[in-house]
């Protein structure tokens, strides 16, 4: 039941006091107050009040954060300041959010303290984290009590923490509305909660649920929450692999409770996407094993390339490196690095051309400087030859490569761009390639697919998660078309056997996961569609 808290009853006085000033109003809370739950709107029993302050918990829900707005009326101008812990426990980000100008339970700004990041985003009806600022390296061990602050001008939020401004941003949609905190991938106790603001009139305030098309493949590998960079791929059993990175970040050093950093993980799916079994653990070698990409060969032998973190002495990072199952994915060989050169990685599988070749697209920076290759394998992938460089033309590429065969015998290569993807082609089957030439539009992390009606698929990340098409063997393309707008992406997509596609990608935020919908594909368009039927 909404409060006005201007009006409160004797009982209410117990958990907060109220000032005037020049400003508006003032609220002092005490959370630890009997009553004090009254004063506050929640959904979860993971939402408590004790002695110890304001207590929020998403240890047993990663992907889920824990949120509690204040039943205030509409506050503009607003500063929220309070203090907290966050309980080191788990293997999460640990971070705790401070909220102000929730309209309703998605549509408000936030700062998201992790342990060691402060990151100003906005949430809104199509998704939670729209990344507005950002500070980084900051001393905020966990355990210990932090003081933050958000001070909120017309369309500026500054940015607060242990008594220094970090930062502070133009945010234009800000608008009035409530303030609230929560937690994510953690556990954390908020007290000496002090909001202040002016009261305006605002539409009534509503708790909404964020309507979806898409379905979690995995939430949590159980290597510390943040999974990212996925891969799946076809069986012949008819299954439907997907593999992806387990870490706790978005670069995974080793520590101690997570020994080897980020890991290759998996999970099969036998209904076509709809549903996905427990995770498992694919490799998990010394440092920080990441970007994973699968291949079912024609042979039957499943393909993972990857790359990974050099040891102490040698800087920078150690790929392409490939592992082989002939077993359906029960066991794997060791690693072996592909390139003869070294300091190149990849980012995408390795493609099976129609007269078995083997390519796989690289990349490398050098200097400031990067650009695309590709390696090819005409005996199975036993050998493999020296990368054959992509001119990057005196673009500027951040280059992650990968390859499509045109029904000519030619091969298309798509690289990603620093403002605008590039694209090559190969007459000759990968042994050379024509310098790059911009595409007209951005995206990062390329990825094929053609379809049985041959239409080529490009997805990328860029705005959002999207995709281009073409239906003249990559001459002209259309799009783009916004698969999701949560950022992340680095879609894969498979092709479904009622003549869909799979998109499988991951969402970045509080608690990153890997997620899949179904795309709708057509020489007319291409349609998102909800990936479970209506009633199942």
């Amino acid at each position: 039941m909404a409060m006005d808290l201007r009006a409160t009853t004797a009982t209410a006085l117990a958990c907060l006091a109220i000032t005037c000033g020049v400003r508006g109003e003032e609220w002092r809370l005490d959370p630890t107050a009997p009553d004090a739950a009254e004063q506050w709107e929640f959904r979860s029993d993971k939402i408590t009040f004790s002695d110890q302050g304001l207590g929020l918990d998403s240890l047993e829900t990663p992907r889920k954060q824990q949120i509690a707005f204040l039943k205030t009326p509409p506050l503009a101008e607003v500063t929220l300041s309070a203090s907290f812990v966050a309980d080191p426990a788990g293997k999460g980000v640990h971070a705790v959010g401070f909220v102000v100008g929730a309209r309703d339970s998605l549509n408000y700004h936030y700062v998201h303290y992790d342990h060691s990041q402060a990151i100003l985003c906005r949430s809104d009806d199509e998704k939670s984290w729209w990344e507005i600022g950002r500070r980084s390296g900051l001393d905020k061990p966990e355990g210990k009590r932090h003081t933050a602050k958000l001070v909120c001008r017309p369309n500026v939020i500054e940015v607060w923490l242990n008594g220094t401004k970090l930062y502070e941003k133009n945010c234009p949609a800000l608008t009035p509305g409530r303030v609230g905190f929560y937690t994510g991938q953690g556990r954390a106790t908020v007290r000496d909660i002090v909001v202040s603001g002016r009261v305006v009139k605002a539409e009534a305030w509503s708790w909404r649920e964020r309507p979806k098309h898409w379905v979690i493949v995995c939430e949590d590998g159980g290597n510390g929450g943040y999974e990212a960079f996925p891969d799946a791929t076809r069986l012949a059993d008819g299954r439907i692999l997907a593999v992806f990175y387990d870490g706790y970040g978005h670069v995974s050093i080793p520590r101690e409770n997570c020994p080897s950093g980020g890991r290759i993980s998996g999970v099969y799916s036998d209904d076509e996407g709809k549903t996905w079994g427990e995770p498992v653990v694919l490799y998990d070698g010394p440092k920080d094993d990441r970007d994973p990409h699968v291949t079912e060969l024609r042979d039957g032998r499943l393909m993972i390339t990857f790359f990974c973190h050099r040891t102490h002495d040698i800087p920078g990072w150690r790929g392409a490196l490939l592992i082989e199952s002939a077993d359906g994915g029960a066991t794997w060989t060791k690693p072996r690095e592909l390139a003869p050169v070294p300091y190149y990685v990849c980012s995408a599988p390795v493609r099976e051309l129609s007269d078995g070749t083997l390519v796989l697209g690289l990349y490398r920076s050098k200097g400031g400087k990067a650009w695309g290759a590709v390696i090819r394998s005409t005996d199975g992938g036993k050998t493999w030859s020296s990368p054959a460089d992509i001119d990057s033309s005196g673009m500027r590429l951040d280059a992650e490569t990968d390859v499509v065969e045109l029904k000519n015998g030619h091969l298309f290569a798509a690289l990603r761009g620093r403002k605008q993807m590039a694209w090559s082609r190969s007459e000759d089957r990968g042994v050379s390639w024509s310098p790059a030439v911009s595409f007209g539009f951005s995206g990062h992390c390329p990825y094929f697919l053609r379809t049985p009606q041959d239409v080529i698929l490009l997805a990328h990340r860029i705005p959002a998660t999207s995709l281009h098409y073409s239906t003249d063997e990559c001459r002209t393309w259309n799009g783009p078309v916004t698969i999701d707008r949560v950022g992340g992406a680095y879609p894969s997509l498979v092709n479904l056997k009622d003549g869909s596609v799979l998109c499988v990608y991951y969402e970045e935020g509080a608690g990153s996961s890997i997620r899949a919908c179904r795309l709708d594909v057509s020489p007319d368009g291409v349609r998102v569609a909800p990936l479970q039927a209506e009633g199942e």
